[in-house]
């Protein structure tokens, strides 16, 4: 019995039972490294794709609506009614004129009448003012005359006095006119360079805006330039949409009020 007892109570055997309570912090410290391990391999296993990782399930968040925008509509360009008081150049099927506004092709301009009276001086193109100014609302009326004029034998002088009073009777009937240029001429290229001087000078003078036609399709010596026009006095569909070109630049310069960019006039 005593020598069992002695078994019991030996150091080996005490040391044995009481070794985990010598250093407890050692168990401790054990248990969290063992956590960091699971922790670094959990986090690896989610950064990789592989296991652990929690399964997604399609539907489980809910889709928040999604409010589409609805373009607000745009505002429409203001215009302003434009009318001609002309002769042929503005009439034919090809004429400038109905390549631009009548096409409606002039941003801000809007249709007003179509005074165009083939072979007129200006002095009879002025039965046409009422209707060209009554159109235009109180708007512009684009005033074009003159060729008839010089072949009639009128001096530039006299053609710029009668043109002049056209854009008086626009301005009594309430209307705005803007002089367009002369074009040119086979027949009369010199006295057309003259008229077109004279009124250019007195549009300045007077404040009205200057619609060149002339220049584009001008030779040096006042005819036409080589294929812009089939009978030395109106355009053919070449020059004429060389016009229209030129309207189309000036034109709504002109209507909201920029008078400074236009072309220089021979």
């Amino acid at each position: 019995m005593r020598s069992g007892a002695r078994g019991r109570d030996s150091p080996s055997a005490r040391r044995a039972t009481f070794r985990p309570a010598k250093n407890p912090a050692r168990r401790l410290a054990a248990a969290a490294a063992a956590l960091v391990v699971v922790a670094a391999a959990s986090s690896f296993a989610l950064m990789t794709g592989g296991e652990p990782q929690r399964e997604l399930v399609e539907g489980s968040v809910r889709h928040l609506p999604v409010t589409e925008q609805v373009a607000a509509p745009e505002a429409p360009t203001p215009t302003v009614p434009v009318s001609v008081l002309s002769d042929s150049h503005a009439y034919f099927a090809e004429s400038w004129w109905r390549q631009t506004v009548v096409a409606n092709a002039v941003e801000g301009a809007s249709l007003g009448a179509f005074a165009s009276q083939p072979g007129a001086v200006a002095a009879t193109i002025a039965s046409g003012l009422d209707e060209a100014a009554a159109a235009a609302q109180n708007g512009y009326v684009l005033v074009q005359a003159g060729t008839n004029d010089l072949r009639a034998g009128l001096s530039p002088d006299q053609a710029a006095a009668d043109i002049q009073s056209l854009w008086a009777g626009v301005r009594e009937r309430g209307s705005t006119p803007i002089a367009v240029l002369v074009p040119p001429s086979t027949e009369v290229g010199a006295e057309v360079i003259e008229l077109n001087r004279l009124l250019a000078g007195a549009a300045r003078a007077d404040g009205i805006a200057i619609l060149d036609v002339y220049t584009p399709v001008a030779d040096a010596g006042g005819g036409w330039q080589a294929g812009m026009s089939d009978d030395g006095t109106h355009a053919n569909l070449a020059g004429a949409s060389l016009q229209a070109n030129e309207v189309i630049a000036q034109l709504p310069g002109i209507l909201a009020g920029r008078l400074g960019q236009l072309a220089p006039v021979p």
